[in-house]
C-alpha cells in the first residue's frame, strides 16, 4: 500500500465502525526456508519474502498523528527479536507523542533464520520474553531501572539508569501464542491474549488452560483482555465474522474482534472487504461485540 493508500484504508474503516487499527511484524525474510509456519495446515507461510513490512511501531505512530479518533495494537510484534530496553524507548516515545493506549501483541515468532540475520538468539526466546516484558515495564512507568555495567576495573557494577519520558497512556501486553509456557506467561505477566485464528472448540479448550493457568498463579482471569481473530483466513467470502458469530466470542468472554485484510495491496478490494464485514456485522446498527455503542 501507499502511504495515501493506507490512509483512505484506515478512514473507510473507522467510517464503517471500526475502532482500532492493528498491524504485523517482520524485519527480514529469508529467500527460502525450512522453518515451519506453525498457523497453516501445510507449515507454510501465506506471505512472499518479496512482501513489503513497515517497522510496526513507526506505522502506528504515523497513522496516529492523522487519525486522533483511532487506537493502535501490534498483531503480533515479535518481541525478542529487539533489545528491549531500546523497544521500551521506542514504546515511551510513541506513547508520549501520541498520548494514546496501545495494545502490544506480543510473541516470539517461528523464523529460526530471522533470528539469525538480526544477531538474536532463537533459543529461550520464551524465558526472555517473560524478562523483557517486566523489564520494559519498568521503564514505562517508573522511568528508571537497575543495570549491571562494566565498573572502571572492567568489574560489574549495578548503577541505576534513567529513562525519560515515561509512558503516559496505558501500554498494554497481550500474548499471541497458546503453548502451556504461553499460557503461564499471560497468567503471570501479560494483560491479555490475542491468539492466532483458531476453530471455536479450540479457543474453547485454550480457555480452559487459560483459567487454570491463572488459577495456579492467583491471577483473576477477568481482568485479562481476551481478543478474538475470527475465521480460517483473510475474510473469506463466507467467512466468520458476522453477528451471530462475534455475540458467540462475546458470550465465551472475548472482548474485541480483529478481521485481518488480505496481504495484496488492492486498495479497492480492502475496502470491499470492510464493507462487506461491516454489513455482516451490523457494526453502525447494533452494539460492538463488547457491548458498547459503537458511532
Amino acid at each position: 500500500m501507499t502511504p495515501e493508500g493506507l490512509l483512505t484504508i484506515s478512514r473507510s474503516a473507522l467510517e464503517l465502525g471500526f475502532s482500532s487499527f492493528w498491524v504485523g511484524d517482520h524485519v527480514v525474510l529469508p529467500e527460502s526456508t525450512t522453518s515451519v509456519y506453525p498457523h497453516s495446515g501445510d507449515g507454510r507461510q501465506p506471505f512472499r519474502a518479496d512482501t513489503p513490512w513497515l517497522d510496526p511501531l513507526v506505522q502506528l505512530a504515523w497513522l496516529a498523528g492523522q487519525l486522533p479518533e483511532a487506537t493502535f495494537g501490534t498483531s503480533v510484534l515479535i518481541m525478542t527479536l529487539r533489545n528491549p530496553t531500546l523497544l521500551a524507548k521506542q514504546l515511551s516515545t510513541m506513547s508520549w507523542l501520541t498520548d494514546r493506549p496501545l495494545s502490544l501483541g506480543v510473541g516470539t515468532g517461528w523464523l529460526r533464520e530471522e533470528y539469525d540475520a538480526v544477531g538474536m538468539p532463537f533459543e529461550r526466546r520464551g524465558s526472555r520474553a517473560q524478562t523483557d516484558i517486566a523489564l520494559i515495564r519498568e521503564l514505562l512507568t517508573r522511568g528508571r531501572r537497575e543495570y549491571t555495567v562494566r565498573g572502571g576495573d572492567d568489574e560489574p557494577v549495578a548503577k541505576t539508569f534513567t529513562m525519560l519520558p515515561a509512558s503516559p497512556a496505558p501500554v498494554e501486553f497481550l500474548w499471541g501464542g497458546h503453548s502451556p509456557l504461553a499460557m503461564r506467561l499471560i497468567a503471570s505477566v501479560c494483560d491479555g491474549w490475542l491468539p492466532a485464528k483458531q476453530s471455536l472448540g479450540s479457543l474453547e479448550g485454550h480457555l480452559v488452560r487459560l483459567r487454570a493457568a491463572c488459577n495456579a498463579a492467583d491471577r483473576d482471569f477477568t481482568e485479562l483482555k481476551l481478543i478474538v481473530k475470527p475465521g480460517p483466513g483473510p475474510d473469506p467470502e463466507s467467512g466468520a465474522i458476522n453477528a451471530d458469530n462475534l455475540e458467540a466470542y462475546a458470550e465465551m468472554g472475548f472482548h474485541e474482534a480483529i478481521l485481518e485484510l488480505p496481504y495484496e495491496p488492492d486498495l479497492a478490494g480492502a475496502v470491499r472487504t470492510l464493507e462487506r464485514v461491516a454489513d455482516r456485522s451490523r457494526l453502525r446498527s447494533v452494539q460492538t461485540i463488547s457491548g458498547k455503542e459503537q458511532a
